[in-house]
């Protein structure tokens, strides 16, 4: 019964949406867990930004030529294309965007993953995380 509870609890985390936000600021979401990628972009919507997700590396590329956006967060173990692939790409298509990219992922420690991260100069969360800490993130990537 209790990890009934816990998934629920997990399921709608209270977040800290009263710190300001940069209306309307773009972000997009390149996540391949569909239930992580769903709470990362409900918790960024009700905190005022506008939202598109990715399934992947390739969809999110193909959505970062399409149009503008001020912010990726980006796992870095994804099908298709993952995360690393994704950033090179996109740092190559539009080199701005590469100052604003967020990392999510598991453990990196003396991986290839940290090594990249570090390299990268990017910010990154380690899974799991709290939203709390995603949006603090996010509200310091835009600014």
């Amino acid at each position: 019964m209790s990890g009934a509870r816990a998934a629920s609890a997990v399921s709608r985390p209270r977040v800290d949406i009263s710190a300001p936000t940069i209306a309307g600021a773009s972000i997009l979401v390149v996540e391949d867990e569909t239930q992580l990628a769903s709470a990362v972009t409900e918790a960024l919507r009700d905190a005022g930004y506008i939202v598109q997700h990715a399934a992947d590396g390739e969809e999110g590329l193909q959505r970062v030529h399409a149009e503008p956006f001020d912010l990726v967060i980006c796992d870095l173990k994804m099908p298709r294309m993952d995360g690393k692939s994704f950033y090179r790409a996109v740092s190559s298509a539009v080199p701005t965007l590469t100052k604003r990219v967020i990392f999510v992922t598991g453990d990196v420690a003396g991986t290839e993953a940290e090594e990249f991260l570090v390299e990268s100069g990017c910010r990154w969360l380690a899974k799991p995380f709290r939203l709390g800490d995603l949006l603090r993130a996010v509200r310091e990537g835009l600014s």
